[in-house]
C-alpha cells in the first residue's frame, strides 16, 4: 500500500495584471512544486474581469488556491475576492500586493495571508505549506489491491477504517473495501490527516464525526465507533482539540 500527498485535482490560480509579477510567481511556485513531486494545474489571468470570467467553471468542491494582486486596473482584487465569495467558500485566497493596508479587507473575504511584493521563495513556501495542509486528506489517498485491482481511495471520502478479523475495511460513504494490512501499518500511513486512532481495531476521520457519547463517536451516517477505556480521556481530549482547531481556521 502506498499513500500519494499529489493529485491534479488542486488548481492554482494566478491573478495579477504585471507580466512580470506573473512569471516570477509561477516560476517560485513550480519550483515548490517540483521539490514536492507534485502535479498542479496552474493558470494565470492578466486582469480580474477575465478570472471572473472563468470562476463559474472552478468547482466549488475541488481544491484551489488564487493568488490575487490587489492593485489591478478595472476590477481590482479585493473586488474580486468578493466576487470569489459569493459562489465558492473553499477556494484559498492568497493577497498579493505591494501594501500591507488591505487588512480588514482581507478579512472580510476570509483571505488565508498576505505575501508582499517582492515575493521570495521562503515567503511562498511557508503560504504554501500551510495550503497544502488545509487540503491535506483531499490532496492524499489510500492506494489498496483488492483481487489484483488496484484502487486509490481519497482521504476525504473515508469514514472510518477497522479490523475485523485479519481483514483491515475501509469504509466510505458508498462502500467498503477490504484489503490485508494491520491497523498500525494504515496509522503510519494516516499521520498529519484529520483521523485519529480511537481503538485497537478502529480509526476514524474526525470531519465525519457527529456527536460524542460516552464510549463511543457517533458519526454523520449513525455509525458508532468504539473508544478505547484505557486513555479515553486522551482520545476524547485529541477530538476536542481537533474541533477547537477547525474554529479557529486552523
Amino acid at each position: 500500500m502506498s499513500m500519494e500527498k499529489v493529485t491534479t485535482a488542486l488548481k492554482i490560480i494566478i491573478c495579477d495584471d504585471v507580466l512580470a509579477d506573473r512569471t516570477s510567481l509561477q516560476s517560485i511556485i513550480e519550483t515548490y512544486l517540483n521539490e514536492i513531486n507534485a502535479t498542479v494545474d496552474i493558470c494565470a489571468y492578466e486582469n480580474g474581469e477575465a478570472f471572473t470570467r472563468e470562476l463559474s467553471y472552478i468547482k466549488t468542491d475541488e481544491p484551489s488556491i488564487v493568488f490575487l494582486d490587489i492593485y489591478m486596473p478595472g476590477i481590482d482584487g479585493i473586488e474580486v475576492a468578493r466576487k470569489i465569495r459569493e459562489t465558492n467558500k473553499n477556494m484559498i485566497i492568497v493577497f498579493t500586493t505591494t501594501s500591507p493596508d488591505h487588512g480588514l479587507d482581507g478579512y472580510s473575504v476570509k483571505a488565508l495571508q498576505y505575501l508582499l511584493k517582492p515575493i521570495t521563495y521562503p515567503q511562498l513556501k511557508d503560504t504554501l505549506d500551510d495550503c497544502m495542509s488545509v487540503f491535506a486528506d483531499a490532496l492524499r489517498y489510500i492506494e489498496v489491491v483488492t483481487n489484483k485491482i488496484t484502487t486509490k481511495i481519497p482521504l476525504k471520502d473515508v469514514l472510518y477504517i477497522e479490523i475485523l478479523a485479519h481483514d483491515c475495511l475501509i469504509h466510505t460513504m458508498t462502500g467498503i473495501t477490504k484489503c490485508r494490512f494491520t491497523l498500525d501499518e494504515m496509522e503510519q500511513q494516516l499521520i498529519g490527516s484529520t483521523f485519529l486512532r480511537t481503538h485497537r481495531s478502529f480509526i476514524v476521520n474526525m470531519r465525519f464525526i457527529k456527536s460524542v457519547a460516552e464510549n463511543d463517536f457517533i458519526l454523520i451516517d449513525y455509525t458508532a465507533v468504539p473508544i478505547r477505556k484505557n486513555g479515553k480521556l486522551l482520545v476524547k481530549q485529541a477530538y476536542t482539540d481537533y474541533v477547537f482547531a477547525q474554529a479557529r481556521g486552523i
